[in-house]
């Protein structure tokens, strides 16, 4: 049957909806809608059982009256009698003709986020709201179903986004969280009893555009993870493993939705589903545990977010400090006085972070093989503090405080390297002293028993140095160093294979020219001819190339071109990071990685591009585990691990199946899911605002989804008073049971009204 029917209240003086529907496919029947007058400016619209009636209600914000308002369903599905005004305005007709009553909380500011829930775990339902200028209230349901005044809350900025809040609570424990989604990131606040438990616990995010608060086990260890987008990336798909210390690093995976919505258990996996922004497909996927083939180019990219965003000073080290055959990783903020410790997990993955305190202002910090146990302790240099110390690692990864050296000038810059051979390290400290820059070389005995055995003054400099890089300069195995400036040219140190270092190449071409005006991120190490001696790798505009000295001079061994001739290149190393027991050329420049590797000819060639939401790197290096090879990236606020281990099992996604719609002009922007014929199995509703449509989708075999239903909902041109609708109508929806019948029914939020659609069942179901 094809029916066509009006609303009289939905009648502008113009055709306003015209709904086909057909009984005989696949079993999909919606009433023509029910009106509930809303308004133009109707955001963070949710369905809630308020009142614990057994009915959803529906809860939003009036913009345009600053109020909340909540529509209680009645119970017996009749429409309550209205106050009608005295003349009847033919530009402001009655439009509500649905079963619910209306109560309103009277707000004193704008908020941009809604959330309800039980929070205070009295079997009633509260509600929370927030915005980025008026902060976070909540208002507790009493026993005689009134509301209390407003609580306002301690916490951070929170993010405009109508998802911002989110309400969950935990029965094992009798707790309940709050989840805010800020401006630094993910911040957690517990309550018990009502009361709020601060501190509350802060994850950072550093891409400011995430959107989105859901909450799933998907990788079924019992605990749920939370679940993100970043829309406007290719690798739009975020997830956090949470454990029972919070959340995990941020993963990121190859695929560019909009946004996505949770589908039910469907095969017995979680599902979602979402639009791909680039083909416009409703895609469903989910995430596993698969092997890394071969051929496969992806790799997997894991954020561990460590600072607020925007530190000027941050540094790291990576070595086995606890001595369990994985390369742990320390890292230290200069406004921070505490070392960051973040230990190796099996997979390659870092663990939680423990702190242990240190000195103020710390700028330099260094893995030093030279403590008084087999364990390699810290080199840590504060120029606040005009400190340079070494620290003990102790047991469950804390360090001791830092033990003073006694440098009597400022210590400026440090490192550690095995000078005089005896395979312990020796601090290497640039110190000032009356303007005047010199190098110490440091030994470090048992019980921490320091001795100065050489000064090396840098008279050539006038301006601070920027790095000191460890490095065979000869094919002699005696340790050399290669001093950095970023206004002056470099310092060459020759070792003469008894510990003493030696300044040379006072007219080498390269190191005035090349090697003039250079910061450690644009120097690194590689054995590029695979003969035990690493090179000095150079990096330049377009260029990379590879030094050693000989004959008394720099010389280069092998010059790698870029693809892009005028990029400004960082970060070179030479690794097999791609998993094909070959080695690559590897480079950071504009926000991307790219590998070059050596054909069979002897040229090197673009071998992969890692690129989209890649940290610009100011520390990099290579974490090894079970044989394959990390890449270590230490940004500004966090460390991006990027690995692909061919043969080794990651968190992958798998696209379960796609839909790409043929209705002319039709694109769609929105998809979520609910079972409209009442066969137990969900169904997609795609939706394109532009257009104004809605589509349903059935799953069918062999896993396709079969279009059984589209409507515009409206006409285009709706305006009143000067006010139109916006370029997306309709701008809002949900899916849920409106009158309590056991059937999934659809709501719209449509210019200034929502329009409620009723699943009718078929006879006998």
């Amino acid at each position: 049957m094809i029916f066509s029917r009006f609303k009289k209240s939905y009648i502008l003086g113009c055709f306003l909806l015209t709904y086909f529907m057909n009984e005989g496919v696949a079993g999909f029947r919606l009433s023509s809608p029910d009106v509930v007058k809303a308004s133009w400016n109707a955001r963070t619209f949710l369905s809630e059982d308020i009142n614990q009636d057994g009915l959803n209600d529906l809860i939003f914000f009036n913009l345009d009256r600053s109020r909340i308002e909540i529509l209680y369903r009645t119970k017996d599905g009749k429409v309550p009698e209205r106050v009608k005004p005295v003349q009847r305005n033919r530009w402001d007709p009655e439009l509500e003709d649905a079963p619910y009553k209306k109560e309103f909380i009277f707000i004193p500011e704008t908020i941009t986020s809604l959330a309800t829930g039980d929070l205070n775990l009295d079997g009633f339902t509260d509600i929370v709201t927030g915005s980025p200028d008026h902060g976070v209230q909540v208002y507790f349901r009493t026993n005689d179903l009134l509301w209390g005044e407003p609580i306002e809350l301690e916490t951070l900025k929170l993010r405009p986004e109508s998802v911002s809040i989110k309400i969950r609570n935990d029965k094992k424990s009798n707790r309940s969280s709050l989840f805010l989604f800020t401006q630094t990131g993910l911040e957690v606040l517990g309550f018990e009893k009502g009361k709020p438990q601060y501190p509350s616990v802060v994850f950072r995010e550093e891409a400011k555009r995430a959107y989105g608060m859901n909450f799933f086990d998907v990788n079924r260890d019992g605990i749920d993870d939370w679940i993100y987008s970043i829309p406007s990336s290719d690798r739009s798909v975020r997830l956090r493993l949470g454990s029972k210390n919070g959340f995990g690093p941020e993963r990121s995976f190859d695929l560019p939705v909009s946004s996505f919505n949770p589908v039910p258990n469907f095969k017995k996996n979680r599902q979602f589903v979402g639009i791909n922004r680039v083909s416009k497909e409703a895609s469903v996927f989910s995430f596993e545990f698969k092997k890394n083939e071969s051929n496969d180019e992806s790799f997997n990219i894991m954020d561990y977010d460590l600072f607020p965003e925007g530190e000027d000073d941050t540094s790291w080290t990576i070595d086995d400090f606890n001595r369990d055959g994985k390369d742990d990783v320390v890292a230290v903020s200069s406004s921070v006085s505490e070392l960051n410790f973040l230990p190796a997990f099996s997979g390659g993955e870092l663990g939680t972070v423990r702190k242990s305190p240190s000195l103020k202002g710390v700028n330099c910090l260094h893995a030093f093989n030279g403590s008084i146990d087999k364990s390699p302790g810290l080199l840590v240099l504060s120029q606040a503090e005009k400190i340079v110390g070494i620290s003990e690692f102790l047991n469950k990864g804390s360090f001791s405080f830092p033990k003073p050296l006694p440098v009597k000038a400022d210590p400026i810059l440090s490192n550690c390297a095995d000078i005089n051979g005896d395979k312990v390290d020796e601090a290497l400290i640039i110190v000032e002293d009356r303007s005047d820059f010199v190098l110490q070389i440091w030994t470090v005995k048992n019980g921490l028993d320091f001795n100065l055995t050489q000064e090396i003054e840098l008279d050539e400099w006038n301006r601070e140095p920027s790095g000191i890089i460890p490095c065979y300069l000869n094919d002699d195995n005696a340790m050399d160093l290669v001093l950095l400036s970023s206004r002056e040219s470099a310092y060459l140190l020759l070792n003469d294979g008894k510990g003493k270092l030696k300044v040379v190449g006072e007219d080498s071409v390269f190191r005035k020219s090349f090697l003039m005006e250079k910061n450690p991120s644009q120097v690194g190490l590689g054995d590029i001819n695979e003969d035990g001696s690493p090179e000095l790798l150079v990096a330049g505009e377009g260029m990379i190339r590879a030094l050693k000295w000989k004959n008394e001079d720099l010389y280069v061994t092998e010059q790698f071109n870029a693809t892009d001739p005028k990029a400004e290149l960082t970060c070179p190393l030479f690794v097999d990071l791609n998993g094909d027991k070959q080695s690559e050329l590897l480079y950071f420049s504009n926000n991307y990685w790219e590998g070059l590797q050596q054909t069979k000819n002897g040229e090197f060639q673009k071998a992969y591009r890692i690129e989209d939401e890649s940290l610009t790197p100011l520390q990099v290096g290579i974490k090894k585990s079970k044989g394959s090879n990390s890449l270590l990236s230490l940004g500004s606020s966090s460390i991006q691990m990027i690995t692909r281990s061919v043969g080794d099992k990651s968190l992958q996604i798998n696209i379960q199946s796609r839909y790409l719609t043929d209705l002319p002009k039709v694109f769609h922007t929105g998809v979520d899911w609910g079972d409209f014929n009442n066969d137990g199995l969900p169904d997609l509703v795609c939706m394109d605002g532009r257009s104004h449509t809605l589509e349903f989708l059935k799953y069918s075999d062999q896993n396709k989804w079969d279009s059984v239903l589209h409507f515009k909902v409206f006409e285009e041109d709706l305006h009143y008073r000067g006010k139109k609708g916006g370029a997306l109508e309709p701008r809002d929806g949900i899916i849920t049971d409106l009158n309590g019948d056991g059937l999934d029914d659809l709501v719209l939020l449509v210019h200034d009204r929502f329009l409620c659609y009723y699943q009718e069942a078929f006879p006998g179901k």
